[in-house]
This record gives C-alpha cells, sequence and structure tokens, in this order.
C-alpha cells in the first residue's frame, strides 16, 4: 500500500475518532461533568487540528 494511501486511511480513522468525541460531548453535555466536557472539547479541537494538518499533507505530496 502506498504512503498516500495508508495516510487517506487515517484520515478517515480521525473523521471517525471526531464523530465518536463529539458523540460522547453531546452525552455529558447538560449534565454535572463540566470537567469531563471541556478534556472532550479539548480532545476535538487537538483532532481537528490535526485532520487539517494531515489533510494539507495529502494535498500537497505526490500520489502514487
Amino acid at each position: 500500500m502506498s504512503l498516500h494511501a495508508d495516510l487517506t486511511s487515517l484520515a478517515s480513522t480521525l473523521d471517525q475518532m471526531l464523530e465518536r468525541v463529539e458523540t460522547a460531548a453531546g452525552e455529558v453535555k447538560g449534565t454535572d461533568r463540566d470537567d469531563l466536557l471541556g478534556d472532550l472539547y479539548e480532545v476535538e479541537r487537538h483532532l481537528r487540528s490535526a485532520n487539517r494538518r494531515l489533510a494539507r499533507t495529502l494535498r500537497d505530496m505526490p500520489k502514487g
């Protein structure tokens, strides 16, 4: 498998992880677990940043 294909697969996994973190945050929102909600939002922020960086990397690298 090529590096581009591996990184594309990783980007898909990051998308799935973001969905799961968002779901978890939705379950915690409105409860007395503001500490956990803050942590989940921080994780989400870092995953989004990683996802954007990976997307730029994929866009700029040659395929093949």
